[in-house]
């Protein structure tokens, strides 16, 4: 049995809007789940909605129209694909709680008599900074209708501290915390010098939306640049990434990077002095876990779980309220102004970070393997046993 596993030839359905190369913390997570049950021995596909040109890791993709500027994804045809995908699971893996695919997942598998497992992906705050209709109308009815009943067949599980609460107060359910499984991290090599007439380098990676309010890392920069040199660099897309290249026109110390594959963003983040998140509605934030993790120094807002990625409490300055350009701006100087000193410290605090992590797969895992277990023991004593001629024999 591989790695021990109880699961061994386990079936798990992976049920996602996106995955990669679409950017994002689900499709992440995805890509890493998938890699961790197959080295464990289980059977895993991928279901996920159909991209305009369609590039993704998925096994199978369903029609999918996507509306609104920021591509809301709404499947529109592939039901017979998904209840076959279903049927064939032991388990399925739900993630996305404000799309349709996975609920619709959900409810088939619940018809089916299989097991599923939502993943809850957000920290269930409030979309105070989005669009009303989007979000606080049309969002809260799809909640309303569709999320909590989906959640409430399923086992719910959070990646984040700050999802087992919101799961709680915005869908009435108790979610099963799993720390984050993070993916095997390259190290982060030598630290770029820094001097004091040499200019800082900022990154700033993550979705180019509102609630991750790219503009203010804009004007936390500036604010920096009136002591010393600094340069800001993004890395990703969204609805504002038009707006952020219309910006950088005015700035040439703005440059924004677009898309860039995961191993090249881990390159970047490295050669940066200085990573960022101006992030003002957040859940496990992977943007900033991951670097913290190779020991990268990070200043972000107090959202979400960031504040408990800063385990060393030495590095909780580093962690600023949201919105406050002022207290960002005053991190940032403060890191340079004694930078190896506080490299040395982030380093500590990604040794104790990672170690924390390595739990997720484990949790994971056995989530995963005692819903299954029970599951594969009821399939295979009834599946056809090959004996190697014309005579099967029907095991019960």
């Amino acid at each position: 049995m591989r790695n021990g596993s109880d699961a061994e030839g386990a079936r798990v359905l992976l049920v996602s809007s996106f995955v990669l190369p679409h950017a994002g913390g689900i499709e992440q997570f995805v890509d890493t789940t998938q890699e961790l049950l197959r080295g464990r021995g289980c059977d895993v596909r991928v279901l996920a909605c159909r991209l305009p040109q369609d590039s993704s890791k998925a096994d199978t993709t369903v029609p999918t129209w996507f509306l609104g500027p920021g591509g809301w994804p709404l499947p529109v045809a592939g039901w017979r694909t998904v209840w076959q995908e279903v049927g064939r699971a032991d388990v399925v893996v739900a993630n996305g709680t404000r799309q349709l695919l996975p609920a619709i997942a959900t409810f088939m598998a619940r018809a089916r008599g299989k097991r599923v497992l939502f993943v809850v992906h957000g920290s269930g705050a409030s979309f105070s900074t989005s669009s009303f209709v989007y979000h606080r109308v049309f969002g809260s009815t799809f909640e309303r209708l569709v999320t909590r009943p989906a959640l409430r067949r399923s086992l719910p599980v959070s990646l984040s501290r700050a999802g087992v609460g919101g799961a709680r107060v915005r869908y009435g359910v108790t979610a099963t915390y799993v720390p984050y499984p993070l993916r095997d991290l390259p190290a982060a090599g030598p630290a770029p010098g820094l001097s004091d007439e040499s200019p800082l380098k900022l990154v700033w990676v993550g979705r180019l939306y509102p609630e991750k309010d790219p503009l203010r890392a804009i004007d936390v920069v500036e604010r920096v640049r009136q002591t010393r040199e600094a340069t800001l660099e993004f890395y990703g897309g969204g609805v504002l990434a038009r707006e952020l290249e219309q910006l950088a026109r005015s700035r040439p110390w703005v440059q924004v990077g677009g898309h860039r594959p995961w191993a090249e963003i881990q390159q970047i983040q490295a050669s940066a002095h200085v990573c960022m998140s101006t992030s003002l509605r957040d859940a496990t934030q992977i943007a900033i876990l991951e670097p913290l993790s190779r020991g990268l120094p990070v200043v972000s807002t107090r959202v979400g779980d960031a504040p408990l990625h800063y385990v060393l409490p030495s590095l909780q300055r580093f962690c600023v309220e949201p919105a406050n350009v002022d207290a960002a701006a005053a991190a940032i100087l403060e890191l340079c102004g004694s930078y190896e000193r506080w490299r040395s410290e982030f380093a500590n605090n990604g040794h104790l970070l990672q170690a924390r992590h390595r739990e997720g797969h484990a949790s994971l895992a056995t989530l995963i393997e005692s819903t299954t277990t029970s599951a594969v023991a009821a399939r295979t004593a009834v599946e056809p046993v090959d004996l190697g001629g014309d005579e099967q024999i029907v095991m019960s």
